[in-house]
């Protein structure tokens, strides 16, 4: 799955158990913890033997182990961000090619190989989940936090990239090439992020 559906999902997982246990998001962060295990794409060219796309990065065991000092210390108050990159996993590449889950207990890929991330189901389905996302969003104004001065709209520079890198063609993968559908929503979201880092710079010089 591409940037736009792990969005979609991590805010989703994200909204869902934010409201179930009354807490507030941080929208910034939210998004960019949803597509943080894609720092392999990045990684990859460092070591493309360890940093495989979709390997250790995407672990059960290496999200969990990187989430329990956050919800030891945060608590509850944590648990959506952990949904939210949990959905990554579980979700987003899980149905779209698979992934080694178990990473590094087994090297084994599990998933639903069939289903390619570039396929017509795959970017069909991820445009459905923007749409529903961003509607969420709108209605529960929680889009409307992106359009405001906050310390962690700098975050959004690695959710910027993530979008940017397969608009423009650049990563290691097979999901370095965005598919055209893909592009408007890419595109909205690109300018959604470069709008809440602009608003931030303005209010730091002013």
């Amino acid at each position: 799955m591409y940037a736009i559906g792990h969005f979609a999902l991590g805010y989703l997982f994200g909204k869902g158990s934010s409201k179930t246990l009354k807490t507030k998001l941080n929208m910034p962060l939210l998004l960019v913890v949803s597509v943080i295990p894609d720092i392999d794409l990045i990684l990859q060219f460092v070591d493309p033997a360890l940093f495989m796309h979709r390997g250790p990065t995407h672990a059960l065991f290496t999200l969990t182990a990187v989430a329990i000092p956050f919800l030891i210390i945060y608590r509850k108050l944590a648990v959506p961000y952990y949904a939210a990159v949990l959905s990554h996993s579980l979700i987003g590449d899980f149905f779209t090619g698979g992934l080694e889950l178990f990473w590094p207990f087994s090297q084994g890929w599990f998933g639903v190989p069939s289903i390619q991330v570039s396929s017509l189901p795959s970017v069909t389905t991820e445009i459905i989940l923007f749409v529903l996302a961003f509607a969420i969003m709108f209605r529960t104004r929680d889009l409307h936090a992106l359009l405001k001065p906050s310390n962690y709209n700098w975050t959004l520079l690695i959710a910027f990239g993530a979008v940017l890198g397969p608009l423009t063609d650049v990563g290691a993968g097979y999901e370095s090439s965005l598919p055209f559908p893909l592009w408007i929503p890419s595109i909205f979201c690109l300018v959604l992020f470069a709008y809440s880092i602009l608003v931030e710079l303005r209010r730091k010089r002013g």
